[in-house]
């Protein structure tokens, strides 16, 4: 039986834009990678749309699954196995897949994440070149979800707020968020809406440049969500950083942001109470 070994760790906002000033934070997504421990040839590979479990097995989607394939590909334009490299060819093509296969780009906007998978030193010296994306989910906890059910065109349908990101902390003002149930107490909810600043082959925009262009965007975004223009909630948004750019992260994530914590959700309140 293979064993597949995960990075740890989320996959995280790594740079942040705010509603006022900015603020760079280093580091690059984490959690977008995994490793193989033994790595398989590329005819033993699962196929798109498989549902899979820790060792990549194919289970029906109706059971425990911890990953879904959205594509499989190659590793062209890559000279040398490094780190940076692998990740700048992969992780865009993940990216779009998994947009694909959600039925919408708004996935930054959830806990549903893109995932790279690319042979082993061993398998590459023996001339394996494959690459493989799937969808995986993470628990307010942080960690990699269980599920039953395909995520297949979940976004095109009504399946936003079941994989809907919400904050403990402010998007606005935080280094570092917490990820909540949005069922709990919490500040802030991603909304649909996902602001494309470019693409991987782009020059990086500017902070300036993200504020200009996510401020408009985000406070509809949000005052369409809720349903009304409030005093007690406003729009934030946040961005990945340049370092990431390459590797495809070129969005920035709208949130609703209230003035206090709540439990409930901003999703059409309209001009109602803001929840308790």
């Amino acid at each position: 039986m293979r064993r597949w070994r995960a990075l740890s760790g989320l996959l995280a906002v790594v740079a942040v834009v705010l509603a006022g000033c900015t603020e760079q934070v280093g580091g690059t997504p984490d959690g977008a990678v995994l490793r193989p421990s033994i790595t398989p040839a590329a005819s033993e590979l699962p196929q798109p749309g498989a549902c899979v479990d820790q060792d990549l097995k194919a289970v029906d989607c109706a059971a425990p699954h911890v990953a879904e394939v959205t594509a499989v590909g190659d590793l062209t334009g890559v000279e040398q196995r490094t780190e940076r490299d692998l990740r700048r060819v992969a992780l865009p093509a993940c990216r779009a897949a998994l947009a694909g296969y959600l039925g919408a780009a708004d996935h930054d906007a959830t806990r549903v994440q893109a995932q790279a998978i690319w042979p082993s030193e061993d398998g590459w010296a023996r001339g394996d070149r494959w690459r493989l994306c799937t969808a995986v989910e993470i628990s307010p906890t942080g960690q990699q979800a269980s599920r039953t059910g395909s995520l297949a065109g979940l976004l095109k349908a009504t399946g936003f707020a079941s994989v809907q990101l919400c904050t403990s902390g402010s998007p606005a003002r935080d280094e570092a968020l917490e990820i909540v149930a949005c069922d709990a107490s919490h500040l802030a909810e991603a909304v649909p809406g996902v602001l494309a600043l470019g693409g991987p082959q782009d020059a990086p925009l500017s902070q300036e440049q993200v504020n200009a262009a996510a401020s408009e965007h985000c406070a509809a975004k949000v005052n369409g969500y809720v349903g009304a223009v409030r005093e007690d909630v406003f729009a934030s948004w946040r961005s990945f950083g340049s370092q990431a750019w390459s590797e495809g992260f070129t969005t920035a994530v709208c949130y609703a942001e209230a003035a206090r914590p709540f439990t409930g959700r901003l999703w059409g309140l309209g001009r109602g109470p803001l929840p308790e």
